[in-house]
């Protein structure tokens, strides 16, 4: 299946990358992960609208940028490294979820999809009993 971003489209938000067969892998991840939570509530994406198919496109875009490599000396997925001089200590934190595309909330809603939902049931009848 097709992504729903593009390496051209992803470059035009982010930039250029030196990487592009990496790039397309993690276009390919993230629109996989997407499809997942659209098969999850029901949507339909087969024949996207106009709208919907840029919406798809931002997401992914967005996702991919998550689990791509920063071009940097920090190794991918850090998101707190400590160096020390004196004691020539050096420490990192990783992400727990690197490398696994994920839809953020925020993505999810603008898919038109709900993350969760909030409600309540009674604990025991059927809440009829309740003056």
């Amino acid at each position: 299946m097709e992504p729903f971003a593009t390496v051209e489209q992803y470059e035009a938000r982010f930039g250029p990358v030196a990487n592009q067969g990496m790039l397309a892998e993690c276009l390919a991840d993230a629109s996989a992960a997407i499809r997942v939570a659209l098969d999850k509530a029901h949507v339909d994406y087969s024949d996207p609208s106009e709208d919907l198919a840029d919406r798809l496109m931002r997401v992914c875009r967005s996702m991919a940028n998550r689990v791509m490599p920063s071009g940097t000396d920090v190794p991918a997925g850090v998101t707190q490294e400590t160096m020390t001089a004196v004691g020539f200590s050096h420490s990192m934190s990783f992400t727990p979820s690197y490398g696994t595309p994920k839809p953020l909330p925020s993505e999810l809603a603008l898919l038109g999809v709900s993350g969760s939902r909030i409600g309540w049931a009674p604990l025991a009848g059927d809440g009829s009993d309740v003056s």
